[in-house]
Parts: structure tokens; sequence; C-alpha cells
């Protein structure tokens, strides 16, 4: 075989892989959301849940720059159906961070995370695309 004709083979069997790659869907529906107060702090949401389910996965919620004395702080996460509980974070560096798994949310439902001693919320909508959030 010709150099020409190995490269030209080389290149279309790339170009093939490159669109099977292109066209897989995602193995995950992350998802995330963050105020935007950027003079001070910032509460964040961050779900990494899997295409078809209404599972959001586990639920990260961090509040970026809260005071130098605060160490932990309770989450609170709610969604647009009424339901909501608490969680609670801890300093990780200049965030307190927490995890959750709030189990399965109705597609167009809206997730949503604040903190204790903190006026900022941030939400993420769950969006059902064939079948995932």
């Amino acid at each position: 075989m010709t150099r020409s004709k190995l490269l030209r083979g080389l290149t279309v069997a790339g170009t093939i892989a490159l669109s099977a790659v292109a066209t897989t869907p995602a193995a995950h529906a992350a998802a995330s959301s963050c105020t935007h107060d950027w003079s001070g702090p910032q509460v964040c949401i961050k779900a990494d849940g899997h295409d078809g389910t209404p599972n959001p996965g586990t639920v990260t919620a961090s509040w970026t720059n809260p005071s130098k004395s605060r160490k932990s702080a309770t989450a609170y996460i709610s969604n647009s159906e009424g339901m909501s509980y608490s969680f609670k974070a801890k300093r990780s560096g200049g965030q307190i961070v927490g995890h959750t798994v709030p189990g399965l949310q109705p597609s167009g439902s809206t997730l949503c995370v604040r903190f204790k001693g903190s006026s900022h919320k941030a939400c993420l909508e769950m969006i059902n695309r064939n079948g995932s959030f």
C-alpha cells in the first residue's frame, strides 16, 4: 500500500471515529448554577446525575467567601414541588462545601440551595431530555 493510500485510510478512519464520539450521548447530565454577586459571597449548586433518569445524583452545595470565622453552615435544599431538607456543610479552604443525594426529582422542577447565614440562593432546573433530567 502506498503512503498516500495509507494516510487517506487513516484520515477516513479517524473522521469516522470522531463522528461516532461526537454523536454519542453524554454519560452524565451534570449541571451547575451559581449566584453572581462579584463583590461578596457566592453560592453554587452542582448535580452530577446520569442521563436517562430523573435522579440528579450527588448534589454539591458550596458557599465561597463566607466570613473567616465560619467553620460550617447548614445548607437547605428545596425544590419547586415543596420538598425541602437540610444538611451540614464544612469549611474546605475558602469555601463551605456539603454534599447530599436528594433522590428523584420531577422533570421541570427547580432544585435550589441556600445556606443559613447567607441571603444568596442558587437554583437548577431539572430538564427532561429524552428521559434524563
